[in-house]
């Protein structure tokens, strides 16, 4: 699966010292075969220092929202370039990310399956009630031994949680990220059985035994089906040693294959784009998890994101996915203002309630109304403050590439109700194309450049088109080809040849050696073009041609 590894390190460029039109110096790509395996699963013979983040809540609110963001301001950081990336402006694959379906299209069974895992077997044995969250769980075992984390929906919301567990698995593994995987069950009274030594921790603080009065009373306040069976999602245990979760700041510590800071992976950054398209309340630290697994004789840190139960709009409250836990500038205009200021959710709370009677198994899901701009987790999250236009348009990418037979064919696994699950069908397809118009269309969405034969043009892929979201009758292209020493050689307004469009680079001699086709591409005629891509040639003098070795985007 696109682990072709070349032996090359991530975004190989030589500076040459030239300066382009905008001021920027240009960037020389050295010849060299693409990076398609980051190469950071090299054995590490102990354990890395494990850590305690999802018990420090509060700590990672305050962190990430004041702290974090002073320091990022005061510190004139600016918009720093993704370190994860390789020569043509792909993620190459990793213990965090190995893509998958925007590379090599997976067939709708494919995605609508998820992640492998196996089914548990019934009955449940209940060892252990599940700590944090909103929702109510127990930590079990089934009749295999095998150890699963069960979470059930709220009492007259049939699916709710437990199918927004699946359908966020379903996204974040065809995309290419690591989830554990996930099993609906409809269980009956006698599949969970409370073990005699069973605990559970009051408060999250106090380890205390967990009584049979106290299981069934958790029992009587979670979703039944009509037929009186209890929905629940099975997750099962990630294997291997858990080290607790992965920030999304920094490394951790003592793993010399976290070499890069995790703010600063695409990979962490570009989720946001998957997260506002499912609406996930809380994508943060605390809903990920790092395991020190065995593999082919080596032992390595793989990287996951758990907990999707807060997706598809299943917060209880409309300022949810409307504003951070801790928001300084609102909270000053509301004081300053004696309470005059209005939140932009609050307006809101009429539509929110209505879509809770709707589609009481999805809660506040919008689609027509969308809008990517106003939507924000419950907190900020340092990776995802700092994305850049390119790591949006990459992010915007992964959501392009989920076809309408796969939105259809993932919605079913969910369990919801026809109706429910009808509107989530088509939500899920509004949300998407409002994200793609949204992160991909503002950037020339060129891909897979090659030349031709005679190597006196370079083709390209348009994104845009090839999704269906720009007719090739009304896309033009602004190129100017430089020499990489700041010169231009060559300038034209080209029209789209369809899906695949080839344009000139200037003459097939040597020249200085290197060649940068800069495209802006116009989807309406009145439109200004928009951020650039570009394709960087280098001589080859045994080839007697010029050879695509990079491709680049405006941040």
């Amino acid at each position: 699966m696109i682990r072709t590894a070349m032996g090359a390190a991530l975004v190989m460029a030589v500076a040459a010292g030239a300066v382009r039109a905008d001021g920027r110096a240009t960037r020389w790509f050295s010849d060299r075969p693409v990076a398609w395996d980051e190469h950071d699963d090299g054995d590490v013979p102990a354990p890395p220092e494990a850590n305690h983040i999802q018990e420090l809540n509060t700590t990672l609110d305050l962190r990430d929202s004041l702290q974090n963001e002073a320091d990022r301001v005061l510190a004139l950081e600016g918009r720093q370039p993704a370190r994860d990336v390789n020569a043509l402006d792909e993620v190459p694959c990793s213990t965090w990310f190995c893509a998958r379906n925007h590379l090599r299209p997976l067939s709708p069974a494919e995605v609508a399956a998820g992640a492998p895992t196996v089914a548990p077997r019934l009955p449940l044995k209940v060892v252990k009630g599940k700590e944090g969250g909103a929702t109510e769980g127990f930590q079990v075992v089934d009749a295999a031994g095998r150890k699963f984390m069960l979470k059930f929906t709220m009492p007259g919301r049939i699916g709710l949680n437990a199918g927004s567990e699946v359908i966020g698995e379903q996204v974040f593994h065809a995309a290419g990220y690591n989830v554990p995987g996930v099993t609906l069950l409809d269980l009956a009274e006698g599949d969970l059985r409370l073990d005699p030594r069973a605990t559970f921790k009051l408060y999250n603080v106090e380890k205390r035994p967990l009584t049979e009065a106290r299981f069934r009373t958790q029992l009587a306040h979670v979703n039944r089906l009509p037929d009186g069976r209890i929905r629940a999602a099975a997750i099962p245990w990630i294997g291997g040693q858990i080290l607790g979760s992965f920030d999304m700041l920094g490394v951790r510590p003592r793993d010399p294959n976290d070499r890069i800071p995790h703010e600063h992976r695409r990979s962490l950054r570009a989720s946001l784009i998957l997260f506002e398209w499912l609406a996930v309340l809380d994508p943060s630290a605390i809903n990920t998890i790092d395991s020190y697994v065995a593999d082919g004789g080596r032992h390595f840190v793989r990287h996951y994101f758990i907990d999707f139960g807060d997706a598809l709009g299943s917060a209880v409250s409309p300022h949810q996915d409307g504003e951070y836990a801790i928001e300084v500038g609102r909270t000053l205009r509301a004081l300053v203002s004696l309470g005059f200021y209005r939140r932009p959710f609050q307006d809101q709370r009429t539509e929110w309630r209505q879509a809770l009677a709707d589609h009481s198994s999805l809660g506040y899901f919008p689609a027509e109304d969308f809008d990517p701009d106003t939507f924000r987790t419950n907190r900020k999250v340092p990776a995802h403050v700092r994305m850049t236009d390119r790591d949006a348009y990459w992010g915007a990418k992964l959501v392009a590439s989920f076809s309408d037979a796969q939105i259809a064919a993932m919605v079913p696994a969910a369990g919801l109700p026809e109706a429910d699950a009808r509107y989530l069908e088509r939500a899920l397809r509004v949300r998407r194309d409002i994200l793609v118009r949204r992160y991909l269309l503002p950037m020339a969405a060129v891909e897979n450049p090659a030349l031709t034969e005679d190597g006196a043009r370079v083709c390209f892929e348009d994104l845009a088109i090839a999704r269906g979201y720009a007719a090739s009758e009304g896309v033009r292209y602004a190129v100017e080809v430089g020499d990489g020493h700041g010169n231009r050689i060559f300038a034209a307004d080209e029209g789209a040849d369809g899906a695949r469009t080839c344009v000139p680079i200037g003459g097939v001699g040597r020249g200085t050696g290197y060649r940068v086709v800069a495209i802006r591409s116009r989807i309406d005629a009145r439109a200004r073009p928009g951020k650039a891509a570009r394709i960087h040639l280098r001589w080859r003098e045994n080839e007697r041609r010029f050879a695509v070795v990079g491709l680049e985007r405006d941040e």
